[in-house]
């Protein structure tokens, strides 16, 4: 099979989504009708800690889960696309004298070796044109480039293949949301629009303009960071982290279970000072994720020369923490909006009203699902 590492154009076919994260399995299945885009599956299978813990992240093999999720008949048969699990790929905005295609190759090859940090022949690389500028007289090339180890993806593809999983695409996260974006936000795509991914172990950070994905950044920081700094924090389990998380985030507000036991020989601390210490704990975190944004986005504006920036949009589990959105905003000019996927997707809501209340979740499987199938 041949791996291509782009997804562009909105396909009348579709794909299977499937988004293996670190903390959960998302598929979606989507059918264009006439009425328009229809969600025709959508499933959520959470990956208990230990397979978190135990095995490296995005690094891993499919889980076994892989095979409950596939017990579905109507899934069984359906040709699918993956995102790439590996460690972070490459992705590059170069700006190109114009030149004939048959040259342009060899030049995206040439400008991959100063970008890419392992051997050009133990990668996978793929461009795409994305535009054209003038400046003066001189006219350029639009041209995003994306790489990532060769080792890594056919061990991602092996693994899936010894599951009997007919992965038909692959593509980078950045651009499967990048798919999302432009299904749901179309009279934003001229101006800077910024859409940051929070996951359990990392977070994307991306920056468009003009309908072109010409920023992207990879930070190892996610949901599972809050989970472990609330476990030592306030001194409790993993599961009682994560439903503190999960039930109170940054509300700061009191909701659901007991306070945890202190330190043997001392009492239990009052609910209102584990509230307060729960609150600080997880402020800390999300301040780091604030300003990875902000760092950023200054980088973009300085190295693009671009001004403001108009829109933020939210996506992944972590985003979905009571009172993050609100906060996240409150150090921004700009709009922070949590993204919704299924926005412009019709949606039965008595089959699929559980999966709207986590819909940011879905960002990247939607946008796998609209992934134009290989020829």
């Amino acid at each position: 099979m041949g791996v291509s590492l782009l997804s562009w154009v909105k396909p009348k076919r579709h794909l299977l989504g499937l988004d293996i994260g670190k903390s959960a399995i998302k598929v979606i299945q989507l059918a264009s009708t006439r009425q328009g885009l229809v969600l025709k599956y959508a499933g959520l299978t959470e990956l208990p800690p230990a397979d978190r813990d135990e095995r490296e992240g995005q690094d891993r093999d499919a889980p076994l889960s892989l095979h409950d999720v596939f017990k579905e008949t109507r899934l069984k048969r359906q040709k699918i696309a993956i995102n790439f699990s590996g460690r972070s790929p490459v992705i590059r905005y170069l700006l190109l004298p114009k030149m004939p295609k048959d040259e342009l190759g060899e030049a995206v090859r040439w400008e991959a070796k100063k970008l890419i940090p392992f051997p050009m022949e133990d990668s996978v690389l793929d461009y795409l044109i994305v535009g054209e500028t003038q400046e003066r007289d001189l006219q350029r090339m639009e041209v995003l480039v994306v790489a990532a180890e060769r080792s890594a993806v056919l061990n991602q593809l092996e693994s899936f293949k010894r599951i009997n999983l007919p992965i038909t695409a692959m593509d980078v996260n950045p651009l499967a949301l990048f798919n999302t974006l432009k299904l749901n936000y179309k009279s934003d795509l001229d101006e800077n629009l910024v859409f940051v991914d929070i996951g359990a172990g990392k977070m994307d950070i991306n920056i468009s303009k003009r309908g072109v994905l010409r920023f992207t950044r990879n930070v190892q920081l996610g949901g599972d960071e809050i989970t472990q700094a609330v476990m030592r924090g306030l001194g409790v389990e993993r599961e009682e982290a994560e439903q503190l998380k999960r039930q109170k985030g940054l509300s700061g507000s009191a909701s659901g279970g007991p306070a945890p036991e202190g330190p043997p020989g001392q009492a239990n601390p009052p609910k209102a000072d584990q509230d307060g210490r729960l609150y600080e704990t997880i402020k800390a975190e999300a301040d780091r994720m604030i300003l990875e944004t902000q760092r950023s986005m200054d980088y973009y504006r300085a190295q693009f020369r671009e001004g403001s920036v108009k829109k933020i949009v939210l996506m992944g589990g972590a985003c979905l923490m009571p009172g993050f959105q609100e906060y996240f905003a409150s150090y921004f000019d700009a709009n922070v909006e949590l993204d919704d996927p299924f926005a412009e997707i019709l949606c039965d809501e008595k089959e699929f009203g559980e999966i709207r209340l986590m819909a940011p979740r879905f960002s990247t499987a939607v946008g796998l699902a609209l992934r134009e199938p290989d020829a």
